[in-house]
């Protein structure tokens, strides 16, 4: 390479998505893969990376189709290409970004399965509240439907993170982005019950802050989540498997639903681009569609 090698390409583009984007470490890490593909790729085409035309791109995208990827690999390939180039071109080390006028491969975007509203209270129902546990299983399946929270961000609530009185969640999103989530009577309830009784009684010696807590008196693990919502979806003999994004997915439809807007449901999710949070608009669509089938006389 004539200006700039791969390990400079790749120390400095790294040092970008840690410092400037402020990217997880899992994130990052799947950058670097895509990247170093992609790397490879170049060196045995014998291209120069800082150089590359973007019919080249088209090549090693093609490459990628003929060895079999499906068209979301390709399509996250191609994204981690254009967010390279962006930054080299702006850094100057390359003069275009040979990605600009490469769109990625159009996916039928396989939109998510919810619980509808009655079949969700039915889960939150279950837990038996009169024991330890069923105060911590409630209160943790009521504050994970209340704020539509991803699985990592449950785990991870602390209880400082809980503000009572004003009903709000601390909540530490992707990326390390913070936002403040709120939520209602019956997540107020439970989570204080929980905290009054349930508790006390789970903590150990070095439990720290953590607000969920297994029988050992530490904190879940994201494995330990799923087994207590599989347990519980599991005595709902629901026709297809109940996942923990479920709950958010389900969330995230209740409120579409209900009125509220795309933009408001993005801030309250955490998502960083709208396009994400519209899928949920989709998923509103056909639930009208299915009511109209179900129902109207001329359906």
């Amino acid at each position: 390479m004539n200006r700039t090698g791969t390990k400079e390409i790749r120390e400095l583009f790294g040092s970008h998505l840690t410092v400037d984007l402020n990217l997880t470490e899992n994130t990052i890490s799947a950058y670097d893969n895509d990247i170093d593909d992609f790397l490879a790729w170049c060196r045995k085409s014998k291209i120069d990376a800082t150089a590359v035309r973007t019919d080249k791109v088209y090549d090693y995208l093609l490459s990628l189709r003929n060895k079999g990827l499906n068209p979301a690999t390709i399509a996250r390939r191609l994204s981690t290409l254009k967010h390279l180039y962006k930054f080299l071109n702006g850094e100057g080390i390359t003069k275009t970004n040979p990605c600009a006028s490469i769109e990625g491969p159009r996916l039928m975007r396989k939109l998510p399965r919810i619980l509808d509203q009655k079949e969700m209270e039915r889960v939150l129902l279950l837990p038996d509240r009169s024991r330890p546990m069923g105060l911590r299983d409630s209160a943790m399946l009521e504050i994970w439907y209340a704020c539509g929270l991803r699985v990592s961000e449950v785990r991870n609530i602390k209880i400082p993170d809980v503000l009572l009185e004003l009903k709000l969640l601390r909540v530490m999103g992707k990326g390390r982005k913070e936002r403040m989530v709120p939520f209602g009577k019956y997540a107020l309830d439970a989570i204080t019950e929980y905290l009054n009784i349930g508790r006390p009684v789970l903590a150990k010696t070095g439990s720290g802050s953590m607000l969920f807590l297994n029988n050992r008196g530490n904190g879940l693990s994201r494995m330990g989540l799923w087994k207590i919502l599989k347990k519980y979806t599991d005595r709902c003999n629901f026709k297809f498997k109940v996942r923990p994004h479920t709950i958010r997915h389900s969330c995230a439809t209740h409120l579409i639903e209900a009125g509220a807007d795309v933009r408001t449901v993005m801030e309250f999710l955490g998502h960083a681009d709208i396009s994400t949070t519209q899928i949920y608009t989709h998923l509103d669509r056909e639930y009208l569609r299915e009511v109209h089938r179900s129902f109207h006389p001329r359906a």
